[in-house]
């Protein structure tokens, strides 16, 4: 019976290829090629040997199990015969592989401890933002209710014309004579028994005179004159062409008598 190495050189020259071709194809070295040719079965290790001839036959078209089978053969060890998978048959794990259970998660006290003091922080947090932003806001809202409002300057100041009419205000306490002469008049006057005024008045003449008590008043020529005593007009004075005396307080004309 030829060997396996006669086989495949007997093989190669009967279809004219050279090693040189052989290696080209296979990609195996000349080197290799001519050793399994000889029979050189220590130039490579076993597993190795068997894969480049495997390659070797099946380049050849030849059978590689059978080429397998005699290379096994020549070294006398038994040939293994590749057993074919059954799938209905489950692979049994080995007792001592027995499959593990998925390992729970455990969250120990200390990853719970660690927990809860990220929660209780970040709610703290939380409160502390909320209250900064109320303060902010009250304190907006106050300094905008508190903003003075704009005073634009305005000038007040009125000048008033002097008028010969104008009265002036005199506390009520106190008695406000208004004088206008209609024709020249004499008058003598003595203001709350102290102070006399005495004079000629001229026509169209005003004098306003202020007393505490009372006017005690001499008049030449009653008809040409005009008094308002507290801004109320007091009236005919007395009897045209006849001199008069005139006792004045706070009720009015309170005597009048010629002389």
């Amino acid at each position: 019976m030829a060997t396996f190495y006669e086989i495949l050189k007997q093989s190669r020259e009967a279809q004219g290829l050279t090693v040189e071709q052989i290696s080209s194809r296979t990609k195996i070295s000349k080197e290799i090629i001519t050793a399994i040719e000889s029979g050189d079965l220590k130039i490579l290790p076993k597993t190795y040997m068997r894969l480049f001839l495997k390659a070797y036959s099946q380049e050849l078209n030849l059978d590689p199990e059978a080429i397998l089978k005699n290379f096994e053969e020549s070294l006398g060890e038994p040939v293994e015969t590749p057993a074919v998978p059954d799938n209905n048959i489950k692979p049994s794990l080995p007792i001592s592989q027995k499959p593990e259970k998925p390992e729970k998660p455990i969250i120990g006290k200390k990853q719970n401890r660690n927990f809860s003091t990220v929660i209780i922080v970040f709610v703290i947090l939380v409160f502390l933002i909320a209250v900064l932003r109320q303060v902010l806001m009250d304190e907006k809202k106050t300094s905008s209710n508190t903003a003075l409002p704009k005073i634009t300057p305005t000038d007040t100041t009125q000048t008033i014309p002097p008028s010969p009419d104008l009265e002036v205000a005199v506390p009520k306490s106190e008695l406000n004579l208004t004088i206008t002469t209609k024709d020249s008049c004499w008058v003598r006057i003595v203001i709350d028994n102290r102070t006399t005024f005495e004079a000629t008045l001229p026509p169209l003449y005003k004098k306003e005179m202020i007393a505490k008590e009372q006017f005690d008043m001499q008049i030449g020529r009653p008809a040409s004159i005009n008094l308002v005593l507290n801004g109320k007009d007091l009236g005919p004075v007395g009897i045209p062409g006849i001199p008069t005396r005139l006792i004045i307080t706070k009720d009015g004309i309170i005597k009048r008598q010629s002389f």
